[in-house]
């Protein structure tokens, strides 16, 4: 059945680290509340490393977003209940098409679908988890991304389309193309969900849903495309001999990271996941070969040489080992790697840290066996068969000039090369591939991601001067900002948050990554000034900035307390009272600069003098608020999306008083409202599934 999506507006990230982070299989089982999924991980992280390459930043993306997605109980939603309310929404449109009204807003995409460094310091696009390329025409590729949808093209990168645009289900963490024919593609999705398109991408039907856990890989039979074998990564491999129409449990290994073909021997199958497993009748029946530890495993093979398994293996989230067998995965000799840690961020090899099974890959030249290349967070090349490595790339775009070597952004999902040598990487900021695999430098890997619409925004900020301008912060590929004149330039990296542009002067902007850090640029992004955080000086993964509505150079920020500078953030004087926990939204009355509420949890506050006596607490709305609207005339009158089953609330008075406006909305969660200056109190609301509007 093929759903219909008005339009897409916001992401629940799955992510992945370690099979021994028992909080990542919480999330899949759909059966704890957020909240003691959220404590799990704290217990899990309370002594270690948390910063970039950890696992821990996939986990505050999650929690930030279940935070908001979470309904009344505590629980998120499940992809089943999801899907079923969209249909029935678009049957309640169908048969009631006059509460429905459709508007003819003609929204086209803005982008970016390029990145342009400006003093960005690690530009991408958006999220890459997968890749497949046609084994009769390396030109035609699919990309899957990780909200983003399958996309393809047919030029080798040189143009990308959207396959699916309107389909609901738009997480994808696998892709594959029928070798016996290119107009048949799946993706694999969460939740156990598969999906095929014989139609190249125009329509797509379920055909499997397996588990709770993400599906990383599907592999096709080249003799047999009704045999196929599917990674469900935490409960296991399945196997189809008859299309999908059913499937059967093959091994008794309950993770699935990877799966392959011995080259040009279909009868033997090799399978990882806390083991490895060997079949030599298909994949029908699987035994275990000894001699790993029982960390995430991938494997590369070689048509070079068919008989040389190499098996990347990782120790919770970092580098554990790389083993080659010579015998066709009958028996595995460790390298010495010791002292190594291949992926972590470092160009050395040598620190802590990595993000290990969601970042690690390996792929080894079809015509050299000898040439193996893994990843991490960056890219590492050996030429000796796996017994020393090269980096061949780093997550720096200035370093990886400065040094010669390829940049690629950071955090590889994917390695995958094709019969002519071409290496293709699925990153968090895209795809690239290297065509010159043998021969390092500065032009290494060459990015393919320009016209892929997949960036992952967390806010966006509007000029407030008749200049067109946004300015926008993004998951894993920081702040970008677009003008009229110039397109796309990025000019902060780590994850962009919140920003905005000044009010005054459309060459300043503003712009936060995770926790509060903040950043100013006063030229339009050509260079960024660092600026001082007030103490503690860490906020919440994304936390509140904002400028004063009517005077220059005032700017707020907030913590557990709210901070205001007169001096473009150059210094800070807290005008609150401390909340006792990071706030998670601030806003000032556009019609006086003395009114402002913030909000935390379910629990609003708010001050009628600018901060100078300590803020009061309004009445709860009702529910966790996630987004605060103050009305653009009256300070008095304001709006909140909470999650769960009421969506909106309005005040009059204040804070006082509230009245439901949930009205004739679709059961989706209510995540950002604002007022619209156009005397008529319009008031738009972005829901997970749609743009909805009143006035």
């Amino acid at each position: 059945m093929k759903y219909k999506l008005l339009l897409l507006f916001v992401f629940l990230l799955y992510a992945t680290n370690s099979q021994s982070q028992e909080y990542l299989q919480m999330i899949e089982a759909e059966t704890f509340t957020v909240q003691e999924i959220i404590d799990n991980a704290e217990a899990y992280f309370a002594n270690r490393d948390k910063g970039k390459g950890s696992g821990y930043y996939n986990f505050k993306r999650w929690e930030y977003s279940a935070n908001r997605l979470k309904n009344e109980d505590g629980y998120l939603p499940t992809v089943a209940e999801q899907l079923a309310e969209i249909e029935n929404f678009n049957a309640y449109l169908n048969n009631n098409p006059e509460n429905g009204q459709m508007m003819n807003d003609n929204w086209q995409e803005l982008g970016p679908d390029y990145f342009n460094q400006t003093a960005s310091w690690s530009p991408g696009v958006g999220r890459i988890t997968s890749v497949a390329i046609d084994a009769g025409n390396n030109n035609h590729m699919i990309v899957g991304a990780n909200t983003g949808g399958v996309w393809r093209t047919t030029d080798g990168g040189a143009n990308w389309t959207p396959v699916g645009d309107y389909f609901s289900n738009l997480d994808v963490y696998s892709v594959a193309i029928d070798p016996n024919n290119s107009s048949t593609y799946f993706f694999g999705s969460i939740s156990g969900l598969i999906y095929k398109s014989t139609d190249s991408g125009a329509t797509w039907n379920q055909i499997a849903d397996l588990s709770n856990s993400q599906i990383n890989k599907i592999l096709i039979d080249p003799s047999n495309s009704n045999k196929m074998f599917a990674c469900s990564q935490n409960t296991g491999f399945y196997r189809t001999t008859d299309g999908g129409a059913s499937w059967n449990q093959i091994t008794s290994d309950i993770r699935a990271y990877d799966i392959e073909f011995k080259p040009g021997d279909l009868s033997v199958v090799y399978a990882t996941g806390n083991g490895f497993q060997r079949s030599t009748d298909g994949g029908a029946t699987f035994t275990t070969v000894g001699g790993f530890s029982t960390g995430a495993k991938m494997m590369g093979v070689s048509a070079d040489d068919a008989s040389v398994v190499y098996v990347l293996e990782a120790s919770g989230s970092s580098f554990a080992g790389l083993y080659k067998s010579t015998n066709s995965g009958v028996s595995f000799t460790q390298l010495n790697h010791a002292g190594r840690n291949y992926f972590t961020c470092d160009a050395n090899g040598t620190s802590s840290g990595g993000q290990a099974p969601r970042d690690m890959d390996i792929a080894v030249n079809p015509n050299d066996v000898d040439e193996v290349h893994i990843a991490g967070c960056n890219t590492w090349r050996s030429l000796d068969a796996g017994v020393s490595f090269t980096l061949s790339s780093i997550w720096l775009i200035d370093t990886a000039a400065a040094t010669n070597i390829g940049y690629c952004h950071a955090d590889v999902d994917i390695m995958e090369f094709v019969s002519n040598g071409t290496l293709y990487v699925g990153t968090d900021g895209g795809i690239f591939k290297a065509t010159n695999t043998g021969t390092l430098n500065s032009n290494y890997y060459t990015d393919l991601t320009d016209g892929l619409g997949i960036r992952q925004f967390y806010k966006i900020g509007v000029s407030q001067t008749p200049d067109v301008i946004v300015t926008g912060g993004s998951q894993d590929n920081g702040s970008s900002f677009y003008t009229l004149a110039g397109g796309w330039k990025d000019w902060i990296g780590a994850d962009g948050m919140e920003g905005f542009v000044d009010k005054d002067n459309s060459s300043i902007m503003y712009g936060m990554i995770q926790y509060g850090a903040m950043y100013r640029t006063n030229n339009a992004g050509t260079s960024i000034i660092n600026l001082p955080e007030p103490p503690p000086g860490q906020g919440e993964w994304v936390s509140p900035f904002e400028q004063d509505p009517t005077v220059t150079n005032t700017v707020y920020c907030a913590y557990r307390r709210v901070y205001k500078s007169t001096t473009q953030g150059t210094g800070w004087v807290s005008i609150s009272q401390d909340f006792g926990g990071n706030l998670d939204h601030l806003k000032i009355a556009p019609s006086n600069n003395q009114v402002m509420y913030v909000a935390n949890g379910g629990l609003m506050y708010k001050t009628t003098d600018g901060g100078t006596t300590n803020w009061v607490q309004t009445t709860n709305p009702g529910g966790t608020v996630n987004s605060i609207a103050i009305h653009p005339t009256n300070p008095n009158k304001v709006a909140v999306a909470v999650n769960g089953g009421n969506h909106v609330f309005v005040t009059n008075d204040g804070g006082t008083t509230w009245q439901n406006y949930g009205l004739n909305l679709p059961n989706f969660t209510a995540l950002s409202v604002i007022w619209d200056d156009n005397g008529h109190d319009g008031l738009y609301l972005g829901m997970n599934y749609g743009l909805f509007y009143i006035d």
